[in-house]
């Protein structure tokens, strides 16, 4: 272009100059009319040279930091208009510096022809005398021929550097490198160095081995195969492609290897973004660079680990600029690959998550990662699975139980399994140096002031089978991860150990474990919503124990929770916590939700001016009905007090189960007592039971709970401990039972209040 360009803030392009732009010309830069992006660009000029050494900014967030930490008018702005005036006038500012990795700016490429200046050319012709002797012989000196290719490259990089700039050197004088002191001239020209590119390209081999994920890995396989392979059938049809898929489960399930091990099976690349989400300056360089790479590889895996670390949800805490910025760049990028890619090579995007309520929902919209595939916490069958694949190379015992091995696993994912494996290897190697190394040394390992010398080289070391006993000590010493995240181990508690409470049983039997145990049967007689039970009653009555004994008997995963613990003042975090806690239930199905003291959840939305408690009653009115799918999610609550919870939560579908559990009975009694007894003296003598009825039928243990019956036990066994010496057997005898009758007394004061309570819960029902 003729003339002499002059820079203008309003650089919108003419017609009259587009007609002039030769080829190759740079093309027009944005357009930065607006006051904001004039004062924006004014303010980021200085900004370079005052707060950033020089340098240009990289990113809106820089500047919008460095203009806050100034004292311009522009820190005063609102954040949200401030930056997207920064983002136009980077732009700019990029366009003006020019976007290429070599040294030379735009902005002195487009600088028009100087004339040389007199001074520096007599400076230039002054400093030929000065080297001149010294450096003569290294100018005529051999080189080698890389030393010498370096040199030619250097003074065509430089000789084409001055054409461009419209610098020539006048015949016979010295460029500015041969003035240059010695020790520079042997240095290449400046040059950027190529950064590596933060994505990975992995090409998954059958290597890759993962098991108690069969029916997840079907379901995947089923979806992904004909994407990926067969884009004929969608091509003859006109179907639409799913264009993203999202698997979420808790963590240590085995997400990502399920993932490369689907790749493996179709056989397709994996591209992983993971890495470009870790460098916020180069994110869309890097991005671009891998949809680039997966476009070539295709058809491929887009993958992302860990969803919601780079995308959170907008109400998290975890939440920033950054992360908006990430959603928008790959939203952007799933946008290209739909507008640009071959519709015959498919790219599908997949991600995994193991809290996918922290996902920012903006991510799971249609046209992005609009498909969930729920990973599940293996059952006994998986994690026997898991057991034989980790063993496989593993020399074992033939006592080995594999499957009494994963029923003492519950709750166990695939990473815990291998981590108990780890444990069992150590136990194993610790006995064999138990029983290999002379008494002496044993001795000696456990001495602070000597050190165990090399007892031998083991030249031929020996095959040591890890036996049964190896692994259960490994698993007892052993805490799994989901324990952390709220899971509780079955309990052991059973029915014998409960003792009473018939009908309950019978009711919990029928409504609970049955349909856990055998789900079909419920099916056929069209019985396939879960249930919910509400059990009620005086304290003590072991509302909480009968809970504990269903979830033995069922084997089912259970969860407690105390009514307090999803409160929170902070708006929408307490129906956060009721979402993610029915998600970890859904994770682990079949499951048992207990909640505890359920009054001071659900209190009566008409009586209570509780905002907290108020979110919470609806965000659990939302999750019992089912708006989303709560297959084995079973929900159990105790309380006192049934006339203080919201009334709809006891309606058809909720908790519409309600088994009042009263105070025992003489011979109630008698079954309770005797439950107690056979849990703490397992090895009692029948006279010592026979001697139980008698007790459970004194007049003064009237109206006792079996938690009372419970302390009457224990003040019994107190005074047998303190008679030790004067009895003849070690036994409770009638003078410890007299003991302990005259010093208990009924904790529940008023039990007709209850049962007035059950006879008007009955008429309403």
């Amino acid at each position: 272009m003729d003339g002499k360009k002059v820079e203008s803030l309003n650089l919108s392009t003419t017609e009259s100059e587009t007609e002039n732009m030769t080829i190759g010309a740079k093309r027009p830069r944005p357009n930065l009319q607006k006051g904001l992006d004039r004062d924006v660009y004014l303010v980021l000029k200085k900004l370079e040279e005052t707060s950033n050494d020089g340098k240009p900014f990289k990113s809106t967030t820089a500047v919008y930091e460095a203009i806050k930490r100034s004292n311009s008018s522009l820190s005063r702005q609102k954040k949200r208009p401030l930056e997207d005036s920064i983002d136009r006038a980077l732009q700019y500012r990029k366009e003006e510096l020019g976007d290429d990795d070599s040294s030379d700016s735009e902005a002195a490429l487009e600088e028009p022809p100087k004339p040389d200046d007199d001074r520096f050319l007599l400076n230039r012709q002054m400093t030929k005398h000065w080297h001149t002797p010294a450096q003569a012989p290294q100018d005529t000196a051999p080189q080698n021929p890389s030393e010498a290719a370096r040199a030619a490259k250097k003074r065509r990089v430089q000789e084409d550097g001055e054409e461009r700039s419209g610098a020539v050197t006048p015949k016979g004088a010295l460029t500015d490198t041969d003035a240059a002191p010695a020790e520079k001239q042997e240095k290449t020209p400046f040059k950027k160095s190529q950064k590596s590119s933060r994505h990975k390209v992995e090409h998954p081999t059958d290597a890759v081995q993962i098991g108690g994920v069969a029916e997840v890995y079907t379901e995947l396989f089923n979806q992904t195969h004909g994407l990926l392979k067969w884009p004929e059938l969608y091509a003859t049809k006109n179907y639409r492609k799913v264009p993203g898929i999202l698997l979420s489960g808790p963590a240590g399930t085995g997400k990502r290897s399920l993932i490369k091990f689907l790749a493996s099976k179709i056989e397709v690349p994996i591209v992983s973004l993971t890495g470009c989400f870790e460098d916020p300056e180069r994110l869309e360089r890097s991005l671009n660079d891998a949809i680039e790479e997966a476009m070539r590889l295709a058809p491929c895996i887009l993958f992302i680990e860990q969803l919601e670390s780079h995308m959170s949800n907008p109400g998290s805490k975890s939440h920033n600029d950054s992360q908006r910025r990430n959603v928008s760049q790959f939203v952007r990028q799933m946008r290209r690959i739909e507008a640009e890619q071959d519709k015959d090579r498919h790219i599908l995007a997949m991600a995994t998550t193991s809290r996918i309520t922290d996902v920012d929902p903006a991510v799971l919209k249609t046209g992005l990662f609009e498909r969930t595939v729920q990973m599940r916490i293996p059952d006994p069958e998986g994690r026997e699975d898991i057991l034989k694949l980790v063993t496989k190379n593993i020399s074992l015992s033939e006592e080995v139980n594999f499957k009494e091995l994963a029923k003492i696993t519950h709750g166990f994912v695939g990473a815990d399994i291998v981590n108990v494996l780890t444990i069992a290897e150590q136990g194993a190697v610790e006995r064999y140096m138990d029983l290999s190394l002379p008494q002496q040394h044993l001795d000696q390992r456990f001495s602070m002031d000597q050190t165990l010398p090399d007892l031998m080289e083991l030249e031929n070391p020996p095959v040591i089978a890890l036996t049964q006993e190896d692994f259960k000590k490994a698993i007892k010493n052993f805490v799994p991860s989901l324990r952390k995240d709220g899971f509780t181990v079955v309990p052991n508690i059973t029915w014998d150990q409960v003792g009473a409470l018939q009908a309950a049983r019978k009711q919990l039997e029928l409504s609970i474990i049955g349909p856990i145990r055998d789900p079909d049967r419920y099916r056929r007689h069209g019985l396939r919503r879960p249930a919910g039970c509400l059990l009620w009653g005086p304290p003590g009555c072991g509302k909480t124990l009968v809970a504990q004994a269903v979830a033995n008997e069922a084997q089912a995963s259970f969860i407690l929770i105390n009514g307090p613990e999803l409160l929170n003042k902070y708006v929408g975090e307490s129906e956060r916590a009721v979402r993610e806690l029915f998600n970890r239930a859904r994770s682990s199905t079949p499951c048992i939700l207990f909640f505890d003291e359920m009054d001071s959840l659900v209190p009566n939305r008409d009586k209570t001016s509780n905002e907290a408690s108020t979110r919470v009653v609806n965000a659990l009115l939302t999750e019992l009905d089912g708006v989303q799918d709560r297959t084995g999610v079973y929900v159990i609550g105790t309380t006192n007090r049934p006339d203080m919870i919201d009334p709809a939560m006891l309606r058809p579908g909720r908790l519409s189960i309600s088994l009042f559990l009263d105070l025992p009975s003489p011979n109630e009694r008698v079954d309770i007592l005797r439950a107690i007894y056979r849990t703490c003296h397992p090895d009692a003598a029948a006279a010592e039971l026979e001697r139980l009825e008698a007790v459970a039928h004194d007049p003064r243990c009237t109206d006792f709970s079996g938690a009372d019956l419970g302390g009457l036990h224990e003040k019994a066994a107190e005074s047998s401990l303190q008679r030790e010496e004067e009895k003849a057997d070690m036994g409770i005898d009638e003078v410890d039972w007299e003991y302990a009758l005259s010093r208990s007394y009924k904790s529940v004061t008023n039990p007709e209040t209850y049962r007035k309570m059950e006879a008007k819960m009955k008429k309403t029902q």
